[in-house]
């Protein structure tokens, strides 16, 4: 049986033996009681964080790569040497009827 399981069981039986005391009036075993289903459960929180000596990121990328070829197509690719390039979509998205006259430079007719 392995450590985790033994400390679960611990857990486990000083539980029951907290229900008893509490169930039977024996108030004297509370306090000690309390105090090792805490030691418990701390010890129980260090043996889930043990260290591995493994940290298995290799087995993590192998899961996620699949060796699968990727199609780039170059001709999707839109190349711009124009400054503000990302907002070039929108130039003349509307086109707005201008109308100059002479006599009122600047107004729409």
């Amino acid at each position: 049986m392995s450590v985790k399981s033994q400390l679960e069981k611990a857990e486990s039986a000083v539980r029951q033996a907290l229900i008893a005391a509490l169930a039977e009036g024996e108030d004297e075993y509370l306090t000690e009681l309390f105090d090792t289903l805490n030691n418990v459960r701390d010890l129980k929180t260090k043996v889930n964080n043990t260290i591995r000596f493994t940290d298995n990121t290799e087995d993590y990328y192998d899961k996620i790569c699949t060796n699968e070829s990727l199609d780039l197509n170059l001709s999707d690719l839109v190349i711009s040497t124009k400054t503000g390039k990302d907002l070039d979509v929108m130039d003349n998205v509307i086109d707005f009827p201008i109308n100059f006259s002479d006599t009122k430079p600047g107004l729409t007719d």
